[in-house]
């Protein structure tokens, strides 16, 4: 049995005018299309849920118990399409960035961003720049924040942040022949572009000691002092010593960091998240 919402409001309609004629007027329809409404419910449940008595209708006993169950389940069915609206409003917005930047950045929008207030909540995923830039085109998030050498044609530059050394404050650069490294897999961008291209120009002999695909196994390498490691400035643990360049590690390239937002229209609370982001990072690239 498969009844027809529709049919199932007018039905509740007529019950509580008692008339054919004014419930058609409280739902905009004609007297006649009305009546097709209620006979097709009768004919999909078999049974008469009125009788008919001059210029009255009159619920049968079936008729009297449907009323106070389609009460219900109508009831159900328009909290079940508010919670939807509400959700096409989005209320919440899935922010995609790299681990990184979660510990740091993101933990500073997420105050300015006054969930409580706004009333939307955030779900974080962190991932390595590519997989972001794969998930937010895929629409399976709805902002990313990403440090990539070639940014697509909608990602919006928003910040040039320092790239420091950072390494264990025990560590002594004049001890090492070779600069022992912790860095992302093959394939990170800036892994050859950025920190060793910088190495080889300035003439100082480097070696990978460590390698890890999240920046938890990064922080562990550097923690332990037996490799450095180039993080953006303002992630950088208090713990670890850091060093913008000097006689014996060289002065490292900014790193350009992008918004990037999924294919589509922006709905408000994406468009708020976003000029939280822009204007929180803008300040981190200023201070710097």
């Amino acid at each position: 049995m498969h009844i027809d919402l529709r049919l199932l409001r007018s039905f509740v309609s007529i019950y509580e005018f008692g008339s054919m004629s004014r419930a058609a007027k409280q739902d905009n329809c004609s007297q006649a299309a009305m009546s097709l409404r209620l006979k097709a419910l009768e004919d999909e449940l078999g049974h008469r849920l009125f009788m008919r008595h001059h210029h009255r209708l009159e619920a049968t006993l079936l008729g009297s118990k449907l009323y106070a169950k389609a009460l219900a389940v109508l009831a159900s069915y328009d909290d079940l399409v508010a919670v939807v609206r509400s959700r096409e409003e989005i209320r919440k917005v899935r922010v995609g960035v790299p681990e990184e930047y979660a510990s740091s950045f993101i933990a500073d929008v997420l105050r300015d961003a006054s969930l409580e207030k706004h009333g939307f909540e955030i779900e974080i995923v962190c991932d390595r720049n590519a997989n972001l830039l794969t998930a937010v085109q895929r629409q399976d998030i709805d902002l990313t924040l990403v440090t990539v050498t070639s940014a697509p044609a909608n990602a919006v530059l928003i910040a040039k942040a320092k790239l420091m050394w950072a390494h264990h404050p025990s560590w002594c650069p004049e001890s090492s022949a070779e600069i022992p490294l912790a860095v992302y897999p093959e394939g990170c961008k800036f892994r050859r572009a950025g920190i060793i291209a910088a190495l080889e120009t300035a003439g100082r002999p480097w070696r990978i000691t460590a390698e890890s695909r999240s920046h938890a196994g990064i922080l562990a390498a550097v923690r332990s002092g037996i490799a450095i490691a180039a993080m953006v400035d303002g992630t950088i643990p208090p713990d670890l010593t850091t060093t913008r360049g000097n006689a014996n590690l060289p002065e490292l390239d900014r790193v350009p960091i992008y918004l990037i937002k999924r294919p589509g229209e922006s709905t408000k609370t994406m468009a708020l998240l976003e000029r939280i982001i822009i204007d929180n990072l803008g300040r981190v690239a200023d201070a710097a």
